[in-house]
């Protein structure tokens, strides 16, 4: 049932992407709030709920973009896993671990949307001219969110799972 939780959570950040993000803009790059939750929620909890949760908020994400189902969804699982199993579970308080992974983690996740794009012909952005006009200053964006969004996620998870969130 807690599971449960990210559904309403994911809802609201795939809304706030596509209605309040593109507004805020570095260069041509914005933050990605499903992007940031799915990868605080892969640093605290298992992987099969980091997994869910990449795939209901990439899901959602394409629903309210112009990107085919599932482009989304792709990218935030294997950045998920790839965060999962390089570092497990990270506790609430670690500071660095949530930011090394955005900066890697946009990249990566970054360079799979647009290669899919380009593969379906639906882009003709270059790879050059996405990392630095479009990444570097997503990156950027990521990056001065993530601490607040963990920090955030850490309370959901701690309410979510109490009995867990004790032990540790």
């Amino acid at each position: 049932m807690a599971n449960y939780i990210g559904i309403p959570i994911l809802l609201l950040a795939a809304v706030i992407n596509a209605t309040v993000m593109p507004e805020l803009r570095l260069g041509n790059g914005t933050a990605d709030l499903v992007f940031l939750l799915v990868i605080s929620w892969a640093l605290l909890a298992d992987v099969r709920d980091a997994m869910l949760w990449a795939v209901i908020g990439g899901m959602l994400q394409d629903l309210l973009s112009i990107a085919p189902l599932g482009t989304s969804a792709l990218g935030l699982v294997i950045v998920a896993f790839a965060a999962d199993a390089v570092f497990g579970t990270v506790s609430r308080g670690n500071l660095l671990v949530p930011v090394l992974v955005t900066i890697v983690g946009t990249g990566v996740y970054q360079m799979i949307t647009l290669l899919l794009l380009r593969g379906l012909g639906l882009s003709a952005v270059s790879i050059g001219q996405g990392l630095v006009y479009v990444t570097l200053p997503a990156t950027i964006m990521n990056v001065l969110l993530i601490l607040p969004i963990y920090r955030l996620m850490g309370a959901v998870h701690r309410r979510a799972f109490p009995i867990r969130a004790r032990i540790e």
